[in-house]
């Protein structure tokens, strides 16, 4: 059987490395310690949102086609994504036209004959169309969902090229306008969104609802449909959108079937597109 022997000069070496261990220890912990900041591992870096939002857009269909632009605020909040006082101001300006079946009774130009010289002939009408806004409101998140509402004024003008006394909407008017913008995070892969607004002048109204789905992290696809009424009639969009998006800014395509909401015939409808850019700084 071996026997271990204590040899006292092996323990004083090995104590002696032992210390070298500890004293190179410290000393590389005290460099890393006194790093600049800029040498040492960092946190990759936060989205940064800005707190003005502002956009621009065209919309086109067969008789109809608009530009638009607008700005949002959020004067006291951190950006445009967090809680707080909203300030928004907002304005288009675009052209329509349409065809009705006009007559000259009632006008004094049947002649002598009364009415059974009237005549009634089918015109076009061509509207130059446009619109101002300044909206107050406020926007909150309630977990997954956030939503805006805002109200103030709005002045529409409907500048038609002849008198169509049949039409409602014509002239300037201003009016209360209220609106509700709803967003809600149907988890990581989805979204959906619904928009609603009126108008007291000339009973003007607006629905828009969207669902995307992200075929990537950045760029989300879906239907939307859309819903407008005024004092003089009705229209509703059926169709899809592309949007892609990034830190500070989106742009959307959006494209599909427009016809009137009243009367859905066939021969009435016609595809419509829409351009919209949003940049936040």
């Amino acid at each position: 059987m071996g026997v271990w022997r204590h040899d006292g000069r092996g323990l004083a070496a090995a104590w002696l490395r032992l210390g070298r261990a500890f004293t190179l220890t410290v000393g590389l912990a005290s460099f890393v310690i006194d790093l600049p900041a800029s040498a040492q591992p960092a946190e990759p870096p936060q989205p940064q949102y800005g707190w003005q939002e502002v956009w621009a857009g065209a919309d086109v269909t067969k008789d109809v086609w608009l530009l638009y632009s607008g700005v949002t605020l959020a004067p006291l909040s951190a950006d445009s994504h967090s809680d707080g006082l909203r300030l928004r101001a907002a304005g288009g300006y675009g052209r329509y036209h349409y065809k009705a079946d006009t007559s000259n009774a009632g006008t004094g130009l049947c002649g002598n004959a009364g009415q059974d010289n009237c005549t009634t002939t089918r015109r076009q009408f061509n509207v130059d169309h446009s619109y101002a806004e300044a909206l107050i409101g406020y926007q909150q998140r309630f977990g997954e969902l956030t939503a805006k509402g805002l109200i103030g004024i709005a002045s529409i003008t409907h500048a038609f090229d002849r008198v169509d006394r049949d039409n409602a909407a014509s002239g300037s008017s201003i009016g209360v306008k209220g609106v509700v913008e709803l967003w809600l995070n149907l988890g990581p892969a989805a979204w959906s969104s619904l928009d609603l607004s009126y108008a007291s002048a000339f009973d003007t109204g607006a629905l828009r609802s969207r669902t995307g789905w992200r075929i990537v992290p950045t760029v989300s696809i879906g239907p939307e449909m859309r819903y407008d009424t005024n004092v003089e009639g009705q229209s509703v969009r059926g169709g899809g959108f592309l949007r892609y998006e990034w830190v500070g800014g989106e742009i959307s395509l959006a494209g599909g079937v427009a016809g009137n909401a009243l009367v859905p015939e066939t021969k009435d409808l016609a595809g419509y597109g829409t351009l919209n850019i949003l940049l936040q700084y």
